[in-house]
């Protein structure tokens, strides 16, 4: 806090010193002047402790409310939001005092959003010493640090989800990208894998990953490899691959394989890079059977230390071991429909054993300590919704949206929490 005061007692004070006459009358004047003055900076040194608090609490919450503002990528509106909260936590009037706009001053530096607010407040028995106000000022700067991420994101690509679904699906995780990569091209501790999938997941061009050449160079799907490997994240090492030899397989109908069963895109393993993500992102399409149990599988073997030295294009120490220091390990996985196993796909397994088998490979992950988080999109299917949200690591972490504003919302809040706001000052 920083008090302006007038110099007016000090000069008053010499003047008294210096007249001899009426000195009597002189001393008492003088010290009902010091009396007021002393009573005077006592209250309104009070006054200014219940300001001084209260507009660093309205500081405070303002700068979180930018910073939120911005992880949720409101740009335009993080001034608006800091204001709003700045107004709500210091009312215009408290104690007398004015507020305006112009008392805030609000800067973007980095990943650092700073307030300050001055306030003139205007004095009450200083005035009888010539002090009509004091300034009284306070600042909070927030920092939104990400913390290490791991994170796959498994996105339905099936049929159904073609047209308006699509374009709400690429928005919301682009979203993400950019709210967990601090909108930097590369962030040094946040890796992204996307994996799309359909009936299977397109393993296109991981050669260690798949045993000799395959049928399709652009669609390398497998058959489901048997028991708890089917779903689990055992490497080829561990438990071959097979590529896929079913009734849709590409020697026996290549194109119902491209329509059915294996997606365009492929799977893009954890990267630092921002545009490699976006670039697979744009490219997803959306044709195909669903099968989330083997998508969910895929996103568990791109976060998984067993699959150290299997993935080509990421770090050779990566994933990162399970529970290693200031890391997290996420998974997003996101659907708009039930599993469709032989009524679409003609696979053997039927629907109840897919989904049990979900069920399995989301307990594998939570037991891990990785951070699961399920989104069904516009899931009329009670039994679907329900699955999927008890897959989540916790209710919190499961979110149904009934519309395209709300998966991106869902998306937004998850960047929320793979982010962290910190006040530094």
């Amino acid at each position: 806090m920083r008090v302006l005061m007038t110099q007016g007692l000090r000069g008053r004070s010499v003047s008294f010193c210096r007249d001899e006459r009426g000195s009597g009358l002189a001393l008492v004047a003088f010290s009902m002047l010091t009396l007021a003055a002393v009573s005077g900076f006592a209250f309104d040194a009070g006054r200014s402790y219940l300001i001084q608090a209260k507009l660093s609490q309205a500081v405070d919450a303002a700068a979180l409310a930018g910073g939120r503002a911005l992880v949720g990528r409101d740009s335009a509106g993080y001034r608006t939001q800091i204001s709003k909260y700045f107004k709500a936590n210091f009312p215009n009037g408290y104690l007398g005092v004015a507020v305006s706009e112009t008392d805030l001053d609000v800067r973007l530096q980095g990943d650092q959003v700073e307030v300050t607010a001055s306030v003139e407040v205007p004095a009450t028995l200083l005035r009888t010493v010539s002090i009509e106000s004091f300034t009284v000022s306070a600042s909070a700067a927030v920092d939104r640090n990400v913390r290490g991420l791991e994170i796959a994101m498994v996105l339905d690509n099936s049929g159904s989800m073609n047209g308006r679904k699509l374009k709400d699906l690429k928005a919301a995780a682009s979203a993400l990208v950019e709210v967990v990569s601090t909108g930097r091209g590369t962030a040094d501790n946040v890796y992204v894998s996307l994996v799309p999938f359909t009936a299977r997941a397109n393993i296109r061009g991981q050669d260690k990953v798949h045993p000799g050449e395959a049928p399709n160079t652009d669609l390398v799907c497998f058959d489901v490899r048997p028991g708890h490997h089917a779903v689990g994240e055992s490497n080829p090492l561990d438990m071959p691959f097979e590529h896929y030899s079913g009734p849709f397989s590409p020697r026996k109908d290549p194109k119902a394989y491209q329509d059915k069963i294996c997606p365009k895109t492929a799977v893009q393993p954890l990267t630092r890079d921002r545009a490699a993500v976006e670039d697979a992102i744009a490219d997803m399409k959306a044709k195909g059977c669903t099968r989330y149990d083997l998508g969910m599988a895929w996103g568990w073997r791109v976060l998984s230390p067993r699959w150290q030295g299997f993935w080509q294009g990421v770090e050779l120490e990566q994933p990162f071991d399970y529970g290693a220091q200031g890391l997290d390990k996420a998974v997003i996985i996101m659907t708009d429909g039930e599993n469709t196993p032989k009524d679409c796909a003609l696979d053997l397994e039927s629907k109840q054993e897919t989904e049990a088998m979900f069920v399995e490979a989301c307990d594998g992950m939570r037991a891990e300590g990785i951070l699961v988080y399920t989104i069904t999109f516009q899931v009329e299917d009670e039994a679907t919704n329900a699955i999927f949200e008890s897959c989540a690591s916790s209710a919190a972490q499961a979110f149904r949206s009934p519309s395209g504003a709300e998966l991106i919302l869902a998306f937004e809040q998850i960047a929320n929490d793979l982010s962290t706001l910190r006040l530094v000052r």
